[in-house]
């Protein structure tokens, strides 16, 4: 049964980003109820969309901070005992702060109120933006959003699984193409500025992820135009 709404977007590994605004938005009760309350649903579940796995893996909470510059890695898990391991999906919500995620060889600003269904095989890696970030004055959002250096991810997994760190930034398709990387501080997420986020990073709002270099110079221009400059 496909899903009567679509949730947000995909990126070229496999990637599903669905930000609040890209999801479904309706009323939690029946308007007979007369109950205020508004939903967010940020996926349809596997049943009405064939694309979002089943989770039975391990859940939980993680507090990122700038300090938390997670290393690259993958997630493996054997498809039944004695098989060679597949690559599984993990997938985070920001609850809240601004997150930085490394998404195969791309850098994207994570705004909160965004779920990340990370594809299967995708090396990745997480951190908190730095503070001060303004992703309304870089003319990202349509309301103040501005990072503090922190924020709250819940995470889940499509099946228990473990950490495999490695420095391949290709997505991989099967057991035989994963290399460890033993030095963890080498994969370690860059320590970014604000400037450098700015030039290299990729924003996520509504959906669609783009340019902050791009999106910001126009406004630039159209803002200096506006004022005759």
């Amino acid at each position: 049964m496909a899903p009567d709404h679509e949730y947000g977007f995909y990126i070229e590994n496999g990637t599903q980003i669905v930000h609040g605004r890209g999801a479904l938005q309706r009323s939690a009760f029946p308007p007979e109820a007369n109950v205020p309350g508004q939903l967010c649903v940020l996926s349809p579940g596997h049943t009405a969309d064939a694309r979002t796995p089943r989770f039975s893996g391990p859940q939980g909470l993680f507090h990122f901070t700038t300090e938390n510059r997670m290393p690259r890695h993958v997630h493996l898990a054997p498809s039944r005992p004695g098989d060679s391991k597949r690559y599984v999906v993990e997938k985070i919500v920001t609850l809240n702060g601004v997150a930085l995620a490394e998404l195969g060889d791309q850098i994207y600003v994570i705004p909160p109120n965004t779920l990340v269904v990370i594809g299967p095989g995708v090396p990745h890696s997480w951190v908190a933006c730095p503070p001060g970030l303004d992703l309304l004055e870089l003319g990202v959002s349509d309301e103040r959003i501005v990072s503090d250096g922190q924020f709250l991810a819940v995470f889940e997994y499509e099946e228990p699984t473990g950490f495999f760190p490695t420095a391949q930034k290709e997505t991989l398709t099967c057991e035989a193409d994963y290399a460890r990387c033993e030095d963890l501080q080498s994969i370690r997420f860059p320590v970014m500025s604000l400037e450098e986020i700015r030039r290299t990073a990729k924003f996520v709002w509504g959906k669609s992820a783009g340019d902050l270099r791009e999106r910001s110079d126009a406004m630039f221009i159209k803002g200096g135009k506006e004022q005759g400059w």
